[in-house]
């Protein structure tokens, strides 16, 4: 896996997008019919929180990391901590400095998207599949022409925050970790590992639209984000009643003017929530979620951590909007703010 707090080493020499490069290795899946193969993941959280959970599943490790948390690693393990039940588990993982000779099948990427295209030099030497498992909205194109068939697209299904060595993690219930092909097929490939990541805890849900999904989802998020950005810390985005009907208007006009452009990936769910319910309705979920501690783990710690990230999938979501023939004038408010 390359991930994004790999990725800000200076502990090697390194060409920058090779700085970063975190994999976890996995075999033993000869029951599910797939190839023993080796998979790729990483330390920084959601890294952390999907290699642990197919350590559990009986697959093997190894994370390559920097610094303390390869120290970490090594004397460690995997640190977690379910934030909904209190559990804590350590796993003995792999831990190396550099991928040089970690062979593998699949390499998971989760760098921050502002930061993906820059993975691209070290990924194109490497004999495996691709997985970007992150928003690359308005990128799918270009990582797919660079690292050609290889390339897979994928979004997780989990959220928290790190401190030292502990990740502090939840699982989005109401959200499947998103698996598609860059040919937008439902590959075999792409459908087995759907069943490695089932056998793990996460159940997955294929699309044969990666660029739009990500998108969808980058419509879903950017206006939480956007909001969040005001006032910091989410209990005083869950009392701002303005600000809260702005953010769910910004997705509403998006997700119509996606629509209205062709796009059919808008999970059920959120189509329910956004464009079937009436909009007070999701101004009060949204009211209710923000003041509890998912609004914490699902957003406000993410924002804060990456403010980068935020700003380059804004960026984007804006340009796919502007690229439809309607507008989102929510979301411009909440841009220009």
């Amino acid at each position: 896996m390359i991930d994004s707090d790999y990725w800000r080493s200076d502990r090697f020499n390194l060409h920058p997008a090779r700085r970063g490069f975190e994999r976890l290795c996995r075999s033993g899946i000869r029951r599910r019919r797939l190839p023993d193969a080796d998979f790729g993941g990483g330390g920084g959280v959601t890294g952390s929180v999907y290699a642990a959970h197919l350590l559990e599943a009986g697959n093997t490790v190894t994370v390559c990391a920097r610094g303390r948390r390869l120290g970490e690693l090594r004397d460690g393990g995997l640190i977690l901590q379910d934030a909904e039940t209190g559990r804590r588990t350590a796993h003995k993982v792999g831990a190396v400095a550099t991928p040089d000779g970690v062979a593998c099948e699949l390499v998971l990427v989760t760098v921050r998207r502002d930061q993906m295209v820059g993975t691209v030099p070290p990924l194109a030497n490497i004999d495996a599949d691709v997985m970007f498992l992150g928003n690359a909205a308005g990128l799918t194109e270009t990582l797919a022409g660079a690292i050609g068939k290889r390339t897979l697209f994928g979004f997780p299904a989990a959220g928290g925050v790190r401190k030292d060595a502990v990740v502090r993690f939840v699982l989005i219930g109401a959200q499947k970790t998103m698996l598609a092909d860059s040919d937008r097929r439902r590959s075999t490939r792409v459908r087995n590992l759907a069943q490695m990541f089932k056998s793990a805890g996460f159940p997955a849900t294929i699309s044969t639209d990666p660029e739009g999904w990500l998108t969808a989802h980058a419509a879903f998020v950017a206006p939480i984000q956007l909001a969040l950005r005001r006032v910091d810390v989410q209990p005083r985005l869950a009392a701002d009643q303005a600000l809260l009907t702005t953010m769910v208007r910004a997705t509403r006009q998006t997700f119509r003017a996606l629509q209205a452009a062709g796009n059919t990936e808008i999970p059920r769910n959120l189509r329910t929530l956004y464009l079937r319910m009436p909009e007070r309705f999701a101004v009060w979920y949204w009211h209710k979620t923000l003041a509890g501690p998912h609004g914490e783990l699902w957003f406000a710690a993410h924002t804060r951590a990456s403010p980068e990230e935020m700003a380059s999938l804004a960026r984007a979501l804006h340009a796919a909007v502007n690229a439809t023939s309607r507008r989102a004038p929510d979301l411009e408010a909440l841009l220009n703010s």
